[in-house]
Parts: structure tokens; sequence; C-alpha cells
């Protein structure tokens, strides 16, 4: 009679015993998931950048200035639109020669208006060195439109091949000088 009860409990302890290492599998499976998912969180959020400081906000004195350029702006931005679809549409044999040239000389002038304007105002202190350099953009594009005036006189491309680099360089200012001061206002596409 004693040997009974022994066989029936190697049975039940074997059940049991799977049991136990069932859990214990299922359980080493759910650690190992959530080390992997802590991994990848941990991962991806390295390799986020972390978030700038906020710009600290525009004096009163600084946000009048940057009002007062924005309207002087949007001429020197229509002007240099001018020049460069003026020599676009003189290289496509879309435009003549004397049609190139008053364009030209509309947004020399323009250009001529806008510096006086920005040599007019007064930037506070901190916007000088910003100030200077939209002023040197602005005599950019004007050295950019004496020099295609140039191919009136003389009918030779390579004077807008000259002019180019000037409109480059002046366009690549203005968009550190907006940056600066219209942060998110004037972006390259």
């Amino acid at each position: 009679m004693r040997r009974e009860p022994r066989r029936f409990l190697r049975p039940k302890l074997l059940v049991a015993g799977l049991i136990v290492l069932a859990l214990l599998a299922v359980l080493c499976a759910s650690l190992l998931r959530e080390a992997a998912i802590v991994g990848r969180t941990a991962a991806t959020a390295a390799a986020r950048p972390s978030l700038a400081p906020p710009r600290p906000a525009l004096t009163p004195a600084e946000e009048s200035y940057a009002q007062a350029l924005w309207v002087i702006h949007a001429d020197v931005k229509q002007a240099a639109y001018n020049l460069t679809f003026s020599g676009l549409r003189y290289k496509l044999k879309q435009s003549d020669g004397p049609d190139f040239g008053t364009r030209v000389r509309d947004a020399s002038r323009a250009l001529d208006q806008a510096e006086a304007r920005v040599r007019a105002l007064a930037p506070p202190s901190s916007l000088d060195q910003v100030h200077a350099q939209y002023l040197d953009a602005v005599k950019l594009f004007q050295r950019s439109a004496a020099e295609m005036l140039k191919v009136t006189a003389d009918g030779r491309d390579d004077h807008l091949l000259a002019a180019h680099p000037l409109s480059q360089r002046a366009s690549e200012t203005l968009l550190r000088v907006g940056n600066a001061i219209w942060p998110a206002e004037y972006l390259p596409n």
C-alpha cells in the first residue's frame, strides 16, 4: 500500500515542476523584453538632440529696430528678386538688352534707396553687428547690379557670371541677419 502513493506523487511533482519552469520561462522572457524596451528608449533619447534653450526675447528697442528694418527688407528682397530674374530672362533670351538694362537699373535704384533708409536707422548697440551685416548685403547687391549693367555696355555675358557670387553672398548674409532678428521668418527652401 505504501507504493501507490509514491507512484501518484511522481507525476504530480513532474507536472508541478513543469508549471514552475513554465512560469520561470515567462518571467525571464518578460524581463528580457522589458530590458530591450528600456534599452531602445534610452538609445532613442540619446540619439535625439537636446533642445536648445529658448532665445531671449528682443528688447523693446531691438523689436522696434527689427520692425523698421523689416519694411526695408521687403524692398531689398524685391530688388534682389528682380536682379536675379532679369539676369535669367536675359540669358534665356526672353528679354533684350534695353529691357534688361531698365530692369537692372530699377533694381539698382531700389537698392540705393534701401541703403539710405537702412543708414537712417539707429540700431540699439546690441544689433550694431546685424546692422553692419545688413548694409554689407545691400552693398553686395549694389555691386552685383553694377556688374550686371556692364552687359548692356559691351554685351559680354561673363559679367553675369561675375555678378552671381556677389548676389549669392548677399543672400547668405541676409539669411544670417534674418535668423538673428526674425527667426523662422526668412528660411531658405
